[in-house]
């Protein structure tokens, strides 16, 4: 008979709270019991009924800890990196399970909606349970892989965005979102790898603990990881190319800019060089007292001005 159990362990909540007796034990059937541990009091209580390491209690209430597979004689304790984009923040949430003989132990530190959806709709998903407690992993690892290509298709479309922005020469673009785009993608990438070693250490024990008709769902999850890691590289080598080409193009319309104000001052030079030589403070100056001597000066400074743009389109400088 397959049966849960669904334990909140809030600091501030007692009624949710059902600790008062060690996590039940299953001798018939099989069992899956989910944790949402806020509390490391209470969660070291229920875990310790079942002979649970103290290292791994340690592990589990580290939300930053190192994604892994553990073997213990009565018990396997594996990590899952699970992602949530929420208000242009990446987060990471760590899923943890441990796995009895009969009995599925999922341990969580906050809310998760794909566990919170598998217990509100469990009329229709405990005949998973009954196949074998390897098709509830399986079901949430699924989700959460789905989930995550979901992250990095989205964070895809807003790289695309950024490519558009260059090459029509945007005026505004914030490299700061970019960076942290990249950051997000390489964080995803290493947790991605992880998950994908712990999925090939579970291919190794199972053996052990899971059944081989299980064995097809986890190729299927680790072909989905294997699918994110691929867009991510791909994300990744988008952005380094699209900011390369951003680099590229400022260089350009800054030197085109540079070319511009080099040639106006190359032309104005001999111009003020003429108008200071008349403007000197000498009694006697050649056509000084010439009745067309100003116009014919204004018409030799135009007339240098013209040869010199000649001059540089002949040269192909502009």
């Amino acid at each position: 008979m397959a049966s849960i159990f669904n334990y909140i362990l809030t600091p501030n909540s007692k009624e949710e709270i059902v600790c008062d007796k060690p996590l039940p034990t299953s001798k018939q059937g099989k069992q899956w019991i989910h944790i949402t541990a806020e509390n490391e009091e209470q969660l070291t209580f229920l875990l310790q009924k079942h002979n649970v390491h103290p290292l791994t209690i340690e592990d589990i209430l580290n939300p930053n800890g190192r994604i892994k597979l553990e073997k213990f004689p009565n018990y396997i304790f594996f990590t899952f990196k699970g992602y949530q984009f929420d208000k242009n923040q990446l987060l990471s949430r760590n899923f943890n399970f441990i796995l009895t003989t009969n009995q599925i132990i999922s341990i969580t530190l906050d809310y998760r909606e794909t566990i919170a959806d598998l217990i509100e709709q469990w009329k229709i998903h405990n005949k998973l349970l009954a196949r074998g407690y390897e098709f509830i992993v399986h079901k949430i690892l699924d989700v959460e892989t789905d989930h995550t290509l979901a992250i990095a298709q989205k964070l895809e479309e807003r790289i695309e965005h950024f490519e558009n922005q260059i090459f029509n020469h945007a005026n505004r673009l914030d490299i700061t979102n970019v960076y942290n785009l990249r950051g997000y993608l390489q964080n995803m990438k290493k947790g991605i790898n992880q998950n994908k070693e712990v999925l090939e250490d579970v291919e190794k024990i199972k053996s052990s603990f899971f059944s081989d008709d299980a064995d097809a769902f986890f190729r299927d999850v680790r072909d989905h990881s294997i699918r994110i890691l691929e867009l991510v590289d791909s994300n990744i080598e988008s952005i380094s190319s699209a900011l390369e080409a951003h680099v590229a193009l400022s260089s350009r319309k800054t030197n085109e800019i540079m070319k511009i104000l080099t040639i106006m001052t190359a032309i104005m030079l001999p111009m003020s060089l003429i108008a200071g030589i008349f403007g000197m403070n000498f009694k006697h100056i050649p056509t000084l007292d010439w009745e067309y001597g100003y116009h014919f000066t204004l018409g030799v400074m135009f007339a240098t001005g013209v040869i010199m743009m000649l001059y540089f389109r002949l040269k192909r400088w502009f």
